[in-house]
């Protein structure tokens, strides 16, 4: 009966961000929310959220004026009270892979979920690809999981504006180390000490 009752909680959240892309759609001709990525499941213990990546398509429609790409909105599974909490902005393309890490130092204890970035990157010195990673710690807040985002945290200089493809002024091949998830849990793993 709970699996039944968290299945349903789902559909219910999932509906009602449904309901806001149909509502959309009905009041006018472009849509301005849509999905970016597949929802995700995250968890901390016992407790779980349910992850939405929603992209905004406002960006082209409106003229000097900041739109993010996307936005990232979490709510409770399993839980009485449901809400639906915004994160942060995702500024790219297209989001190349959701994951998850653990930190066991004792510094960075604590599980996180990163979200890899890909944009296309093409102008007169390079043609290819950046690649960038989001780091969200996940948490215990009260009786749920939240997820957050820490503005002033600075990011990791390895993992940020990661090039892929080919330097215009010299000709030569750019690979990016970090560019899917078992790349970037290994740099995770040789950090974690």
């Amino acid at each position: 009966m709970k699996k039944y009752l968290k299945l349903s909680k789902i559909r219910c959240i999932f509906a009602m961000v449904m309901s806001l892309v149909v509502s959309n759609v009905l009041a006018d001709a472009a849509p301005t929310l849509s999905e970016f990525h597949p929802a995700v499941v995250a968890s901390v213990g016992e407790k779980k959220i349910a992850v939405f990546f929603l992209k905004n398509s406002l960006k082209k429609l409106v003229n000097g004026e900041y739109v993010a790409d996307a936005e990232i909105y979490y709510s409770p599974i399993g839980s009485d009270k449901t809400f639906f909490k915004y994160v942060w902005k995702v500024e790219g393309d297209q989001i190349a892979s959701v994951f998850f890490y653990d930190w066991k130092s004792p510094e960075r204890r604590g599980k996180s979920m990163y979200v890899l970035v890909k944009s296309k990157l093409s102008d007169s010195a390079f043609d290819g690809f950046s690649y960038s990673v989001m780091e969200l710690p996940l948490r215990v807040d009260g009786e749920n999981a939240s997820l957050l985002y820490f503005t002033g945290d600075p990011s990791d200089p390895a993992l940020e504006n990661c090039k892929d493809g080919k330097d215009l002024v010299s000709g030569a091949k750019v690979v990016c180390s970090y560019k899917d998830a078992a790349s970037i849990k290994k740099y995770f793993i040789a950090q974690d000490k």
